[in-house]
This record gives C-alpha cells, sequence and structure tokens, in this order.
C-alpha cells in the first residue's frame, strides 16, 4: 500500500510538468495524519492514522472554460457502482457570460451548510447528518447566475447523495449563496434528494456564518422531511451545527457542538414496511456531540497545521477522545 501511494505520488510530480503546457494552472497535494486516543469503561485505545493524502489540479482549457479534479490516493479508487469513488472532483465550469456559468462532471452536491460546504481536510468531525451521507461529491449539472455582487443562485440536477453510486435515485437543489450584511454570510438551500428505499426527502438546509473581528461562528441548520409524511413536517428530523473559531496570531481556538434528531415514528413500521425514511439519521436517534482544541500555523499560512481537539458524544458518555494531528501542503506545479 506504501509503496502504491509512493509510486501515485511521484507518477502524478513527473507527468504534471507535461501536462503544464496543456492549460494546467496549479496542481499541488495535501495531507492530513495524526495520533488518536480515547478511554473508554476504563480501557485505553490509541494508534496513528492517515486521514487524507489528496491530489489537486486546476487549470483551462480556454479563457472561459475551467476544470477543477481532486483525487484521494488514501481511499479505494474503484467499486463497481461508483467509478470515480477515490475523486472528489472531476468537473468542468463553462463561463458562458459574465453572469452566468454552467458546471458539468463530479462536484458537490449543493446544500446549504458551511459544514458540508468546508474542505473536508479541515473538518475534525461532521453531525451524523452530514457524516453518514452515502456520497459528498455526485456527478451532476449546475447552472449559476449571480444576481448581485456576492449573490448567486444556481439549480443543480445530480446523481443522489443518498444512493451508494450511479443508479437511478437523483437529487434537485435550488441553492443561493450570498450575503445579508458584510458580516454574515449565507448558504441556503431547498433539495428534493431520493433515496434507494424509493423515498424523495425534502432538505431544508440554512447555513449562517457570521464574522465579526477575529471570531467566525457558523450556525447551520437541517430540517428533513420524507414526502410521505405528513403529519410531522417540520423540526421532527434534522440536525444543528453550531461552529466557532476565533483567530489568535498564528493560533485558532476551536469549539464545535452538533445535534443530531430524528422522531421514532418517521417511518413505515407496518407489516412490509421500510422502516425509517431517513436512511442516514435512523427514525428514533437522538445525539449531540461537542469538541474543543486548537489550530497552529507556525508559517503564518495553511501550507503546515498543527491541530488538537477533544470530543465527547453522547451515545457514547464515558468515552473521552483526544486527537493530536498534522496537516501539511506542498505545491506540484504553479503557472
Amino acid at each position: 500500500m506504501r509503496k502504491t501511494l509512493l509510486l501515485a505520488v511521484l507518477a502524478t510530480i513527473r507527468i504534471v510538468p507535461a501536462f503544464a503546457q496543456n492549460h494546467v494552472d496549479e496542481a499541488y497535494a495535501d495531507i492530513r495524519t495524526g495520533f488518536a486516543q480515547s478511554v473508554q469503561s476504563g480501557e485505553y485505545q490509541g494508534g496513528f492514522h492517515v486521514d487524507y493524502l489528496n491530489i489537486h489540479l486546476k487549470g483551462h482549457v480556454s479563457d472561459n472554460i475551467t476544470y477543477v479534479l481532486r483525487h484521494r490516493l488514501t481511499k479505494a479508487a474503484y467499486s463497481e457502482k461508483n467509478p470515480l469513488n477515490a475523486t472528489d472532483f472531476a468537473w468542468m465550469t463553462w463561463q458562458a457570460s459574465q453572469k452566468f456559468s454552467l458546471t458539468a462532471g463530479k462536484h458537490p452536491v449543493w446544500f446549504g451548510s458551511f459544514e458540508f460546504d468546508d474542505d473536508p481536510i479541515d473538518v475534525f468531525y461532521w453531525s451524523k447528518s452530514i457524516a453518514d451521507l452515502y456520497q459528498y461529491f455526485t456527478l451532476g449539472v449546475t447552472g449559476t447566475y449571480e444576481v448581485a455582487p456576492s449573490q448567486s443562485i444556481s439549480l443543480q440536477f445530480s446523481q443522489s447523495p443518498l444512493s451508494r453510486g450511479i443508479t437511478n435515485c437523483f437529487s434537485y437543489s435550488l441553492y443561493w449563496n450570498g450575503r445579508i450584511a458584510p458580516f454574515w454570510k449565507t448558504t441556503w438551500s431547498v433539495n428534493f434528494v431520493d433515496n434507494e428505499l424509493g423515498t424523495m426527502m425534502n432538505y431544508i438546509v440554512l447555513g449562517n456564518r457570521f464574522l465579526i473581528c477575529n471570531l467566525q461562528l457558523d450556525a447551520d441548520f437541517i430540517n428533513k422531511v420524507a414526502l410521505a409524511n405528513q403529519q410531522k413536517p417540520f423540526f421532527s428530523d434534522g440536525a444543528i451545527m453550531l461552529n466557532s473559531k476565533y483567530k489568535l496570531g498564528k493560533f485558532n481556538l476551536c469549539a464545535k457542538a452538533t445535534y443530531d434528531f430524528n422522531d421514532a415514528g418517521n417511518g413505515d413500521f407496518s407489516a412490509g414496511g421500510i422502516g425509517s425514511w431517513d436512511v442516514v439519521v435512523p427514525a428514533g436517534y437522538e445525539a449531540w456531540q461537542f469538541a474543543a482544541g486548537f489550530e497552529y500555523f507556525p508559517l503564518g499560512n495553511k501550507n503546515l497545521r498543527i491541530h488538537a481537539f477533544y470530543d465527547r458524544i453522547s451515545t457514547l458518555p464515558d468515552r473521552n477522545a483526544l486527537e493530536l494531528g498534522l496537516t501539511w501542503r506542498f505545491d506540484l506545479f504553479k503557472r
């Protein structure tokens, strides 16, 4: 495994200069590794791990056609249902006019959540509603129109994030990315998402980011309801995610709390019924999770980061967990 990863990195380094003549503007790699330990019921567990080793390519085909590719070397590259299993991004964007663009290929499902929108290498834990999605990045097409400076609306038709690969399950999303005030950024969406049980889920996702001096505070809210559910359309299935970072020199002091919930009645539990309508957070589930720690950037930029965080989750009340980690980025090519 180690030899395979090393050969892949060396091959990328060798081929990038050749592609550089073919409109590659930037190529870089990043990696996150760490040591995690926990104590539960008096039993200690610990070990080293590698979360990510990614290769990134960005470039252009013409003045108004660009592309992005991100491939994970730490993920199985192929599955029968998903040939691009290890490739997060493989999309091309056509800037048709100053205000309208069209993107096609594998790219994020447009959920309106800053937790979902952040680069995975920068997220130390997700809420269950996000973490247990079958896919974060799917094949599809997105049209985006800039209605005003810093305000855009997108329509997306894509593979469903509630399917395990390329199937006949789809997602339909209306997404707004904008600002209400200079200190208040928004990423909101309404999504209709098929799952593999034949149920369509409606997501309303409201992501809010507040920037006040050195403080960044994210407040995300998710409401989920199956279209088959006529009794409890609001606040019986969803999540709340609060995430804060306070910049102090080369440090970020971080704290995060998430709460996932789904009412026990949200499903078809009759004889022959499909069970929970929500395949991500099952009916009857309720849990909160909390983490606090810091990020340290010794070079003053994102090329090198040291992090540490402690977390607790209510489903494991006697578990205490601590992680220490290192993230670094290195350029392979830059035009």
